[in-house]
């Protein structure tokens, strides 16, 4: 491994989420002496995942197969989606085991700095998940940011004349938290106790 190829290295890693330079540097030395048991097996997995990972056409959820196992599964309710923001909330969701209906991935939240725009958020295919499901209830369980609530008032707004109850986390859940952040039992009270929107 040259310089500049150990360098490309440590700046692919240091753009991982939460990983600076410095931590970027460690990793690597770290994956360079563990070669064989750790960087080689790391490497075949980051290839073979990029190649079979997928969004679900239905809900956007990252899984391997399309419809993906929460939306093919006949142990959910198909009478409530969940809406949040990316696979990380999901994740905190089914970790905490409360939610047992389906869920609509948004991708981000509404955010001018960020280019995220209403066409961004795919509520038309929610809408027909709505009408082909005959869901009765759409949970909000967006961050509770500004860019969160803002986008939990334009999904409502959408989906007033659906004639659906749409409820929303209660906040309990700490002003200015992400979801994926909570643990289970915060997570898990905020959403037995969430409120409808009105």
């Amino acid at each position: 491994m040259s310089q500049d190829e150990l360098q490309k290295f440590i700046n692919l890693i240091s753009r991982l989420p939460g990983i600076g330079q410095r931590s970027a540097q460690r990793i690597a030395l770290y994956l360079i002496k563990n070669k064989q048991e750790l960087m080689l097996p790391l490497g075949e997995s980051i290839k073979e995942t990029a190649s079979v990972v997928k969004k679900c056409t239905n809900c956007g959820i990252l899984d391997v197969i399309v419809p993906c196992k929460i939306c093919s599964s006949e142990n959910r309710s198909k009478t409530t989606i969940c809406i949040v923001e990316d696979m990380a909330d999901v994740w905190a969701f089914e970790r905490s085991g409360y939610h047992k209906g389906l869920y609509h991935v948004i991708g981000g939240l509404l955010s001018a700095s960020k280019n995220f725009t209403e066409q961004d958020l795919n509520l038309n295919k929610l809408k027909e998940r709505i009408i082909n499901n005959q869901v009765q209830e759409v949970i909000l369980a967006l961050s509770a940011t500004i860019e969160g609530q803002t986008t939990a008032l334009v999904i409502k707004d959408k989906l007033e004349n659906q004639n659906i109850k749409i409820t929303q986390l209660a906040y309990g859940v700490p002003v200015g938290s992400e979801i994926h952040y909570l643990d289970d039992n915060t997570l898990g009270a905020a959403l037995e106790s969430r409120k409808n929107l009105s």
